[in-house]
């Protein structure tokens, strides 16, 4: 097995070992104190006084170090689109488990990754043995990001948890980013300045992103929470690896097309697994009688992290 495709393969196992974790981190967090940055202790010992919170940690550990282990063998945008496409994998599981059938939308967003992810083997390349963005282009990139996620996390209002998930899933993205620079430190690609820095970027970041997810499933249905979560460190991370780290789309410009494309239905199509996700976390049945008998909204998306 070469080096690239036993990468993509710790992603695809990664992603399932975090989408569960979300779903125990979810459950384990409602009824605790609000996670704040004014009262970081007091919300930290709420999460951690939770089994099942603790036991999504566990797992969401264990994903995250399968995840690195993916990051130093494969370019990072294909990493992040094989992390995205784990949700196939998770979704008729959780479905056998809960005894929730598939919908025709969520049978039709497996077929429409299972052939994405075929798209994305076919013809693809490494790139750059230790692909590590020129100083300009990681400020480049990285600035406003950092700015988007933090415009995010300063929104008020009834949309609060939505913004609250994407700024999360910006910051998750910047934060694979670093891990993605901080692999090459291994085969010599950095200098002890630059792993300082990325180490830096790497912990404010998920740091961040941590406050921002946790806070956002505290104060609004899971669904929409983990889809904008999901969707922006997909998002993020895939343009990462295209415009700061370089990673080739493609050998050939036909090939380059088809991996545009084929990276576009990734993401679209683990937006519309969330639902299956909401009812992993134990509330996708109660959310949809109150839905049916009030005004509320029952939204939809996908998560890896």
């Amino acid at each position: 097995m070469s080096p690239l495709a036993g990468g993509l393969g710790l992603a695809l196992l990664a992603s399932v070992a975090l989408n569960s974790s979300y779903l125990l981190q979810h459950a384990g967090s409602r009824g605790g104190p609000p996670v704040t940055v004014r009262r970081p202790l007091v919300a930290l010992r709420g999460l951690l006084s939770s089994r099942l919170w603790l036991a999504g940690l566990g797992l969401g550990l264990l994903g995250w170090a399968v995840h690195v282990a993916a990051l130093s063998l494969a370019p990072l945008s294909l990493v992040q689109a094989f992390a995205a496409g784990g949700l196939a994998l998770a979704a008729p599981v959780g479905a056998r488990v809960l005894r929730q059938p598939l919908s025709a939308r969520e049978r039709r967003a497996i077929a429409v990754i299972a052939v994405a992810l075929s798209l994305l083997a076919t013809g693809a390349v490494a790139g750059p043995r230790a692909a590590v963005p020129a100083a300009g282009a990681a400020v480049a990139f990285l600035v406003p990001c950092a700015v988007l996620a933090a415009t995010l996390a300063a929104m008020r209002g009834p949309r609060r948890a939505h913004a609250l998930g994407a700024a999360g899933g910006v910051l998750y993205g910047i934060g694979d980013a670093a891990t993605k620079a901080l692999t090459a430190a291994a085969r010599g690609g950095l200098g002890i300045a630059a792993i300082g820095l990325w180490t830096a970027v790497l912990l404010v970041a998920t740091a961040g992103a941590f406050l921002c997810f946790q806070r956002g499933l505290q104060l609004g249905p899971a669904v929409p929470v983990v889809a904008l979560m999901t969707a922006a460190t997909n998002v993020v991370a895939i343009a990462a690896g295209l415009v700061a780290f370089g990673d080739p789309l493609g050998a050939t410009q036909p090939l380059a097309i088809l991996h545009a494309v084929a990276f576009v239905l990734v993401v679209g199509a683990a937006w519309a697994l969330a639902p299956m996700q909401a009812m992993a976390a134990g509330d996708g049945g109660r959310r949809r009688a109150t839905s049916a008998a009030a005004t509320g909204p029952v939204a939809g998306g996908g998560g890896a992290r």
